[in-house]
């Protein structure tokens, strides 16, 4: 009788190691978005992705390092955000970067919540700097901006830029909040333009609201 040979079962993908991290970063801000960063262990991971608890310290030895990881990401992402555009001028690059932040935010309604969360804040002194150090970069950097829109007519001459882009910082926020914490705002790009004409008018350019 002739036997059956039957094929050789295909062996498990063997992803690579940063692959493997970037799947649980992205784990993490899923289950922030659905449970809260608070309620996030490394069971909860594991649980997610269908692995154990001891296949996501093999990629990262405490939870603290998978929390570094996600501001790497989060760090990457603002990076992207706040790449100038050749050519583009001063107000341009604000508008650009108000609009940016409504379609990170829409994309990845989990990252507001990062920001307000306690777990970067107290457990994690060093997260809690670096989340500083970033939003303080992030403030500059449209500080800048606005004074040389200043200094080019595109708003109103006696600007306190820093003001200004506090100020500007300030709408996000909240916007961020009242949108992926609250769930009082269902579509943070669309509630984003109309706010953002106010803002405009504010700082003395108006006419790029139109």
């Amino acid at each position: 009788m002739t036997s059956v040979v039957e094929a050789p079962a295909h062996p498990p993908i063997r992803r690579s190691t940063g692959d493997r991290q970037q799947e649980i970063v992205l784990t993490v801000l899923t289950l922030a978005q659905e449970r809260g960063v608070e309620a996030i262990t490394t069971q909860a991971i594991a649980e997610h992705m269908g692995l154990t608890q001891g296949a996501v310290f093999r990629h990262f030895p405490n939870k603290e390092a998978i929390w570094v990881a996600v501001l790497d990401w989060l760090q990457a992402q603002l990076g992207v955000v706040f790449q100038p555009v050749p050519g583009a001028s001063p107000l341009a690059e604000v508008t650009r970067i108000f609009s940016a932040y409504m379609a990170l935010f829409s994309a990845y309604p989990s990252v507001p919540r990062l920001f307000f969360s306690d777990t970067f804040h107290h457990p994690y002194p060093r997260l809690h700097a670096r989340l500083q150090a970033m939003v303080q970069g992030c403030e500059g950097q449209l500080a800048l901006w606005l004074a040389e829109a200043a200094e080019l007519d595109e708003v109103r001459a006696d600007l306190q830029a820093p003001a200004a882009a506090k100020l500007l910082l300030t709408c996000i926020q909240g916007l961020a909040f009242q949108s992926c914490v609250l769930g009082v705002v269902a579509d943070p790009v669309a509630t984003g333009r109309q706010l953002f004409p106010l803002y405009l008018a504010a700082i003395g350019a108006a006419k790029e609201s139109s």
